[in-house]
Order: C-alpha cells, then sequence, then structure tokens
C-alpha cells in the first residue's frame, strides 16, 4: 500500500477525475469508491517538512491557474527571418533542382515534391515561393534566359571602346552559348508545357528585349558622330540579334555546326552591319 494511504487532502491528477476538485478522506477511498488506478497527488508535508513548521501550499486555481496555462502552453519564440543571403540561397537552390528536374522527367511528369526534396526544403517552402508547377516553370525560364544573354553589364572591363569590336564581342558570346548546349536545353524546357504563351513572354523580356536594349545603348554611347535617334538604335540591335539567334535556329538540328563556323558567322554579321553604317542615321 501507498505510503500516503490515510492522509488527508488528496487529489486525483487523471482524466477520469478531472471532474472532481474535492480533496478525497483518503487515497484508499479514492481508489476504492472511484475506480481510478492513478496514483493520487498528495497535499501534504513529508514529516521533515511537518517538524520544520512549513505549511502546505494551496492548490492555484481560478485565474492563477489560467495564467500558468497560458505560459505553459505558449509557443516558443520563432527564429526570425532569414537573411537575404539566404533566401537568395533557398531561391537558387529550388531554380536549380526544378531546372534538373524538368530537363529529366519533362514538365507533366516533374512533381513539386520531387522538387522540394532536391532542393533540400520543405513543400510549403516550395509552394509559399511558387504556388504550382507552371509558375515554377516560368521562373526557371527566366533564370536561364538571363544566363543566355550574358555580360549585358554596361562597363564590362574587357569591353573594347571601339563600336565594331564591341558588338563583335556581343556577337562572339552569344554563339559561344549556342555552341555549348546550354542554349537547346532551355528549348527543351519547351516540350510537354501547357500553352506557351506565358513562356514566350518570358523569354522576350527578359532574354530578347534585355539585351537588344543593352547593345543599343552601346550603340548610341559609341556613335556620338551620329545624331541618331533611340528607336534607330533599337532596331538596329533587334537586327543584329535576329540575324545571330535566325541563323543559328535555321541551321540547329539540322547539321553541326562547330564553334569555329559560329564565331566567323558572328564576326561578318557584324561586318554586314558596319558596312551599311551610313544609312543608320536615317533608320
Amino acid at each position: 500500500m501507498s505510503s500516503n494511504v490515510g492522509d488527508p487532502k488528496l487529489l486525483c491528477e487523471s482524466a477520469c477525475c478531472a471532474s472532481n476538485k474535492a480533496p478525497m478522506r483518503s487515497a484508499c477511498d479514492h481508489l476504492i469508491v472511484s475506480g481510478c488506478n492513478t496514483k493520487p497527488r498528495s497535499l501534504t508535508l513529508s514529516k521533515t517538512q511537518r517538524s520544520a513548521g512549513k505549511k502546505p501550499k494551496p492548490l492555484k486555481s481560478g485565474a492563477a491557474s489560467a495564467r500558468n496555462r497560458g505560459k505553459r502552453l505558449s509557443p516558443r519564440p520563432g527564429p526570425g527571418r532569414p537573411t537575404a543571403a539566404r533566401v537568395e540561397a533557398i531561391n537558387r537552390a529550388i531554380l536549380t533542382a526544378a531546372y534538373n528536374q524538368f530537363l529529366k522527367s519533362g514538365y507533366q511528369d516533374t512533381q513539386m515534391e520531387a522538387v522540394a526534396a532536391a532542393a533540400g526544403i520543405s513543400k510549403r517552402t516550395l509552394y509559399d515561393r511558387y504556388p504550382n508547377r507552371y509558375e515554377l516553370l516560368k521562373a526557371v525560364v527566366a533564370e536561364q534566359t538571363v544566363i543566355w544573354t550574358p555580360d549585358t553589364a554596361h562597363d564590362a572591363s574587357d569591353s573594347s571602346p571601339d563600336l565594331r569590336q564591341r558588338l563583335k564581342q556581343r556577337a562572339r558570346r552569344a554563339m559561344e552559348y549556342c555552341c555549348s548546349g546550354e542554349y537547346e536545353k532551355t528549348f527543351a524546357l519547351f516540350m510537354g508545357c501547357p500553352p506557351m504563351d506565358d513562356l514566350r513572354r518570358v523569354r522576350y523580356e527578359v532574354g530578347h528585349k534585355r539585351m537588344s536594349q543593352v547593345i543599343a545603348s552601346e550603340i548610341l554611347d559609341l556613335s556620338p558622330d551620329l545624331a541618331m535617334r533611340p528607336q534607330a538604335a533599337l532596331q538596329l540591335a533587334e537586327m543584329l540579334m535576329a540575324m545571330l539567334y535566325g541563323w543559328w535556329t535555321a541551321h540547329f538540328g539540322v547539321r553541326n555546326i562547330t564553334r569555329e563556323e559560329a564565331q566567323a558567322y558572328a564576326d561578318h554579321t557584324v561586318d554586314v552591319l558596319f558596312d551599311g553604317r551610313s544609312s543608320w542615321a536615317n533608320a
């Protein structure tokens, strides 16, 4: 028998006796009458405590107990907002994982759960940023389009101050990227997709339009002797882009194009454009 048997003022802590707040006469009575098999909690003091003249503390109830329960149940403070670097790292991991999954499985067979697992994040984190697979694909296409329009900075240290040479540098880099195989991978992302109007606009806004504006600014900056309108410079930039990527698209998949051939075509394209320089101002 428990040492508490016979002690007055015992209260059961079990769920079955939660409604009985009155102290039982004894542990023995409580166990026999209620049938509860939970060991009651004694409100009396030990022999040592009694000899020291201490008095038992009353049970906390009412508002005090409610306050204590609120303290016990209050959640721990969170870790705080992630840093900008952490947010960027998470998004980079998501887009890299999604790019690989789309290339491997195609749009229709790529699962958001697989992307989250490959990125090392939770599904909730992924869905917070990209609510569905199509929005994720648009973000991947935008990122890859930025990659295939390289070196858009106006102040690149290796850029020539001569406009003809500057444009040749741009054209060669564009052809270099096409020959690397990454350009065709970007096109592969479109295979098996739903209606692609949004994707085409993403590629146009982030890729073609952005690169054309950079080249147009360089034409204006490096042609101070020509009274060119900004719209005329933009048309020239779009002509150069169309000549380069139109030629590549026409031959891609039909025959093998070497880097040497692509680089030679890039130089020749710029030379042809410059041979008609006298008509630029009238464009």
